[in-house]
Order: structure tokens, then sequence, then C-alpha cells
């Protein structure tokens, strides 16, 4: 006869009130969520502290900071608590819409997510997305995030991370500005013109000079913007040039509110990543999403506009290979507006 070996399961109550705190980062916070006082909650995760042998929190001048380890436990405790809720559902016959949260650049959201979310409810109605902009490094154990849009190189723990498109930057600009017939121009236009910054990403421009050979050429103005999102809708109303994400400008460029007036394309290899927490990768919905994502980034390459090259002409690009401590931003930590 087999032995059962039972699992040792550590008191609920105390991995709740643990889960809860390491998502707030705040006792007070969890005490709310769970309408216990600071003081149960206090207790609930020295109790689990005892019983697994180790701190959970580390306490800094800057409230509470979980370990490496209690940052993989809280992400699991997450997850499970999830399955639990979704399996009392189910038990009790409540079918509740599915909701997935996608965090990422205001930038991507307005130049290519927002555009053909459309098509992705209209293919699966049943799912609720929630878009949250933000540009800083807060972790997917602290918030209920399936999906973040993360640009970099890929490099990132406990995440799965697949690529969507590498970073193409041209200079894009208005037909108001330039005229469009004309091109392509030569790069000496550029002192005439008001050059568009973001100001994370000010060496862009940098960069597609010293490849194209202009090393040092200066517009006659700059204008940088705390926001990319920002700096793209300057280019469109005309009020100058902007260093664009190809992917994220094929629709202005094929209707003509945007155009390209050098051939030169700035290829670096940093890139735009769909990334989802290990925990997460086998959930439906974040499946169904990626699926969506990839065929939807596929499809536009199968799609580019005609009018970028006109006369059929081929539009030039070149790599640049970034070493880790430099380029447009602090990318490590993703902290850049991409």
């Amino acid at each position: 006869m087999l032995e059962r070996i039972g699992r040792k399961i550590p008191p609920l109550n105390p991995l709740r009130a643990f889960e809860v705190a390491a998502r707030h980062l705040s006792f007070t916070h969890a005490a709310d969520e769970l309408c216990v006082t600071q003081g149960a909650i206090s207790r609930s995760v020295k109790a689990l502290e005892d019983y697994l042998g180790e701190p959970l929190f580390e306490r800094s001048g800057h409230g509470l900071v979980l370990t490496e380890r209690s940052d993989a436990f809280a992400a699991r405790l997450s997850e499970g608590f999830h399955h639990l809720g979704e399996a009392a559902d189910e038990f009790r016959g409540i079918r509740s819409p599915r909701t997935l949260t996608v965090r990422t650049y205001t930038s991507f959201l307005i130049g290519f997510l927002i555009p053909h979310l459309p098509a992705f409810q209209l293919r699966h109605p049943d799912i609720k997305v929630h878009l949250v902009s933000a540009t800083d490094a807060a972790e997917f154990t602290r918030e209920q995030v399936d999906v973040r849009i993360r640009y970099g190189r890929g490099q990132w723990k406990n995440v799965e991370s697949t690529l969507l498109f590498k970073d193409e930057l041209r200079p894009v600009c208005s037909p108001r500005l330039l005229d469009p017939a004309k091109r392509p121009y030569p790069i000496e236009t550029l002192q005439e013109q008001v050059l568009l910054h973001q100001e994370t990403r000010q060496a862009d421009w940098s960069h597609w000079l010293a490849q194209v050979g202009a090393a040092g050429l200066k517009g006659r103005d700059d204008i940088v913007f705390d926001e990319l999102s920002i700096a793209y809708q300057a280019a469109i109303a005309g009020l100058g040039l902007v260093m664009a994400q190809k992917a994220y400008f094929r629709r202005e460029v094929a209707e003509g509110s945007l155009f390209e007036p050098f051939d030169e394309a700035l290829i670096r290899d940093f890139g735009y990543y769909l990334t989802v927490p290990i925990m997460r990768r086998d959930s439906q919905h974040v499946r169904l999403f990626k699926r969506w994502l990839l065929e939807t980034v596929e499809n536009g390459r199968s799609d580019e506009p005609r009018s970028a090259a006109p006369n059929g002409g081929k539009l030039r690009t070149a790599a640049i290979s970034m070493p880790s401590n430099t380029g447009p931003a602090n990318t490590p930590k993703d902290r850049m507006v991409a």
C-alpha cells in the first residue's frame, strides 16, 4: 500500500494578509481591503514569517520593500487566490467577464494599440481590456497586470518576453511643413527646421544624424516634450520634425498626414516586447491577447504603405548596436517613455 504524503500548507489567513500587503506595499491599505485593523495585518505577516523562518519585508525610509524571494512568493500567491476565486464562482454558477490588464507606454497606446484594439474586442467580446498608461518600473506583483509592453532587449526576470518589433526610427513631418513631392530632401534641410524631442529620448536625433554622416548638425530650434505622444502630435500639427517609430504611423503615412522626408531609417538592437509574468503565461485570456497582438504586428509588416517611398523608391535602413550603458534612457530599469 502506497503511503499518502500530505502537503503542509501555511495558515490561509496569514497568506492572504501577506498577499494583500505585498500588493499594496502597505499594512494600512491591506487592512482597508480586508476590513481588519493594521495590527491584525502586522500580526498575520509576523506569524507567516515565523512559519517560513525568514522575513518577508524589508523596512526602508520609503516604507515596505519585498525581498527577492518574497516578491516571487507573493506573485504565486496572487495567482493562487485568483484561481480560488474563479473556482468558487464556477461552483456557484457565476460567470463574470474576464478582465485583461495591459500596462504600456502612452505613445504605444496611442500610436499602435488603441487603433487596433476594436478588432480584438470584436473577436473576443467576453474579455474586458483594462489599459494602464505608465512608464515607471512597477512590478507585476504590486499590481494586477497581466501583460506589459516593454522597451529594451527582452532580458527581464520572472517574465516571458516575446519580441513585437525592433526599434525603427524615421524622421517624419506634416506635408504642411515640407512638400512630399520633393522628397528625398538633403540632410542640410534640417538646419532650417525645428526638431522635436522627448526629454528621455533626445539621443534619437543625434544617433540618426551620426548614421547619415551629419553628426553635429543642428536644427533651427529644438522643442522638448515630456511625453513622446505629445511630440508626435506636434509633428502632425506642423510644428516640426520628430523621430518616430515606424510601427506607430503606418496609417498616418498612408493617409498623407505625415510623410518621411528622408530615405534613411535608424534600426537599433532595442525593441518592443510583450512580457507576461511566468505565473500568468498559461492564462487563456493572456494567450488569446498575445496571439492576436502578434498577428496584428505581422499583418502590419505585410501591409506597408506605398506613399512613404513614391515612384517605387526603396527606403534605406541601417542597424546600430547600442551598448548597454548608453542610449536614450535608463533602459535596464525600463523608465523611458518609449
